[in-house]
């Protein structure tokens, strides 16, 4: 924008153009003057001189009051060619130059306002979308989830049923065959148990996080508390358990969804991996967040697979996960814990074998 100074103005233009018109008048009525009285003895040049200067002043003046129509018209020419822009809705890179005068002036500042205006239209247009976006994206996902876990509950309610139905038609049933069915429709009903508790903490991270309540926790004690439970697992189901962190890591968070981030990825490690050994260290404090692994020696996950582990009931061996108990759900926990405390999660493929999650916390207080 040109300073004011620099504007040209048609004020000053009017002001030069009602000079010479005065100029000229005065001229004329003495010229008019002297023609009428007509004394002997005066010059006749005298009276040239004076008409031509009448006649000067007057071209003069005509040519500024075009200079100044045609300047005029080309600004209002232009601010049309703008109004007309902005009316379609153009960007206001395509409006045009203005004269720096003070029409030009004016219509940078029209410009200037509807540029901010329509700026602010965009955003809100675009805060609209992406809020409509977001919305028409959970209720895709809670129509999925929906589906999910209908599809998910058919399962054990079904085969609880069956074992059932089976006890019930058959009363001369061996003990052996009957303690049988009754486990088996135990396991389901264990299942079914997880696959509600799972949903139901999914529910309350999307739904009530402002109502979950956090604190300072020992993420060392949770860690520690999760090994004692695979030192009891039998021999065959235990992995051995190798921690690296410091005596005390204090976590802002919620003591449960920090047990359910650890609870679930060993858990994944015993059922899925295949190896001997979990290693959970730390690798940095870094602008106020742990930075920590958790990894095993098993057999990994193709790279086709790696990239939707976290994803809602997604499994690489759907028949396999189902008998070793699996809801689907319990690594979209994990992120989705993580998450809530201004944390994140990455897995890779170990080189050496197995999966290596890479998980960042918050630090609740200054550590010693």
């Amino acid at each position: 924008m040109a300073s004011k100074t620099n504007v040209f103005s048609y004020r000053g233009g009017m002001y030069i153009l009602l000079t010479l018109l005065i100029v000229t008048f005065i001229g004329g009525f003495i010229v008019y003057r002297f023609s009428l009285v007509h004394h002997k003895g005066t010059p006749q040049e005298l009276d040239e001189v004076i008409f031509f200067s009448i006649i000067g002043v007057a071209i003069t003046a005509t040519c500024i009051a075009l200079i100044l129509a045609i300047r005029l018209n080309r600004n209002i020419r232009s601010l049309k060619r703008a109004a007309e822009a902005m009316e379609n809705g153009a960007d206001i890179e395509s409006a045009p130059q203005f004269a720096n005068d003070e029409l030009g002036d004016i219509s940078r500042h029209i410009i200037d306002l509807y540029s901010r205006l329509h700026q602010a239209s965009v955003d809100i247009n675009r805060e609209h979308d992406l809020a409509l976006h977001e919305h028409q994206e959970k209720l895709r996902i809670k129509r999925q989830l929906t589906n999910n876990i209908n599809h998910e509950l058919k399962t054990p309610v079904a085969a609880i049923q069956g074992y059932l139905e089976t006890l019930i038609n058959n009363k001369d049933m061996s003990d052996e065959e009957r303690n049988s069915f009754i486990e088996k429709s135990y396991t389901h009903s264990q299942r079914l148990t997880q696959l509600l508790q799972d949903v139901s903490t999914i529910t309350r991270l999307e739904d009530g996080s402002s109502r979950i309540e956090c604190e300072i926790v020992d993420l060392r004690a949770i860690i520690d508390e999760i090994g004692a439970d695979i030192a009891l697992l039998p021999e065959v189901k235990r992995m051995r358990y190798n921690v690296d962190l410091p005596a005390t890591m204090p976590v802002k968070g919620n003591s449960t969804l920090l047990m359910s981030i650890f609870k679930n990825l060993t858990d994944n490690a015993l059922s899925y991996s295949g190896g001997r050994d979990i290693f959970i260290r730390l690798l940095a404090i870094e602008n106020s967040m742990y930075v920590i692994t958790l990894s095993d020696n098993g057999i990994g996950v193709d790279n086709d697979h790696i990239n939707h582990i976290f994803e809602r009931f997604y499994r690489i061996d759907k028949g396999r996960s189902r008998k070793l108990g699996g809801t689907g759900l319990g690594l979209s926990i994990v992120k989705n814990a993580i998450l809530f405390h201004g944390g994140d999660i990455k897995v890779y493929n170990r080189p050496q074998g197995g999966l290596e999650f890479k998980i960042t916390l918050p630090v609740g207080e200054e550590t010693a």
